[in-house]
């Protein structure tokens, strides 16, 4: 497992890390009061921090649909003759953990889109409105609706005639032809 930087230097300033590994039962009862007893395995590793005076203690994880999470115990200290105490605890993604893809906001994605909609990469314009089909659900309810006899020409009873299909078009075609 890759160190992340800066923890070789303050494992090298911070010592040996006896005291806090000595105080896991302390460590333990403060998960113990986030998670089941059950789902919270051995002691992996106790990892320094930037202060000299905190370490975080590693437990594996029992946590139904986690795989290759740990649960992590912070722990503190004012100075070196002081006994540590717990900080926070959490559950923390390990070494193969499935996490979600890195946080882009909004303003950052829509940017790409505009971008990329105004060089044509898109398939489709989506300003365009797509007509829906006779007979789907899109359509309503007057799609499928057989024309009344005042009806015959296309247009919508008491219509006007500026509202009528051109002659011989495909609505015109398809009322007569029923």
């Amino acid at each position: 497992m890759s160190e992340e930087p800066g923890r070789a230097d303050a494992a090298d300033a911070a010592g040996d890390p006896a005291d806090f590994i000595a105080s896991e039962a302390v460590a333990r009862a403060a998960l113990a009061e986030i998670a089941p007893d059950r789902q919270i395995g051995r002691l992996l590793r106790a990892d320094p921090e930037a202060d000299p005076q905190v370490w975080t203690l590693r437990f594996a994880s029992d946590v139904p649909g986690y795989p290759h999470w740990e649960w992590a115990a912070v722990m503190g200290r004012p100075d070196a003759t002081a006994a540590p105490t717990v900080l926070e605890v959490g559950l923390m993604p390990g070494e193969g953990a499935l996490v979600p893809p890195k946080w882009i906001p909004w303003s950052e994605r829509f940017a790409e889109y505009r971008a990329a909609h105004e060089r044509g990469d898109e398939d489709r314009d989506d300003d365009a409105v797509d007509e829906p089909e006779a007979g789907s659900d899109a359509a309503g309810p007057e799609a499928d609706a057989e024309p009344d006899s005042a009806g015959t020409d296309g247009r919508a009873p008491g219509g006007d005639a500026s509202d009528a299909p051109e002659p011989g078009g495909d609505a015109a075609a398809s009322a007569t032809s029923r």
